[in-house]
């Protein structure tokens, strides 16, 4: 039985798939909770078993060039990947985490972050969640019909 979408996920053709559905079911998630898409630049692969998250870290490494590292490799990519009207420019591999099921998730670009938190949050707070961390705060998309998640980060 596969309980994940995409994982094991093997190689540079499987992670492409894999960006693309996330990227497309991001943009739907936005679509269901506030009514439009909202631009993708940068996007994460959840990996759910060590082995493939070995793998995926080496993979991103040969697409793209460092960039930063948050529960996984980021990249800068060497070509950027389009969705429709996104175009993803960073790719980051997230090591696993037994309370991350999901394919993997977006970071929305918006102009204002305090206008979107403003106008948003209350209004759909069945599926918009506020997370506050020590440095930044950012806003979760979330939908149990769902498996992917998506944020917009406070900076």
């Amino acid at each position: 039985m596969q309980l994940y979408r995409f994982s094991p996920i093997k190689d540079e053709k499987q992670l492409r798939e894999a960006v693309i559905y996330v990227a497309e079911n991001t943009s739907e998630l936005a679509k269901k909770i506030i009514g439009k898409s909202l631009p993708i630049k940068s996007l994460t692969i959840f990996s759910h078993y060590s082995g493939e998250f070995e793998d995926l870290a080496k993979i991103v490494k040969t697409i793209g060039n460092f960039f930063n590292e948050n529960n996984g490799p980021r990249v800068t990519l060497k070509e950027s990947i389009s969705v429709g009207e996104n175009t993803i420019t960073h790719l980051r591999i997230r090591k696993p985490d037994p309370y991350r099921m999901q394919a993997g998730c977006s970071d929305f670009e918006v102009p204002n972050y305090d206008t979107f938190k403003n106008d948003y949050l209350s209004k759909h707070s069945n599926s918009l969640r506020l997370i506050e961390r020590k440095d930044y705060e950012m806003i979760e998309f979330f939908d149990p019909d769902f498996d992917v998640l998506a944020y917009i980060v406070s900076k």
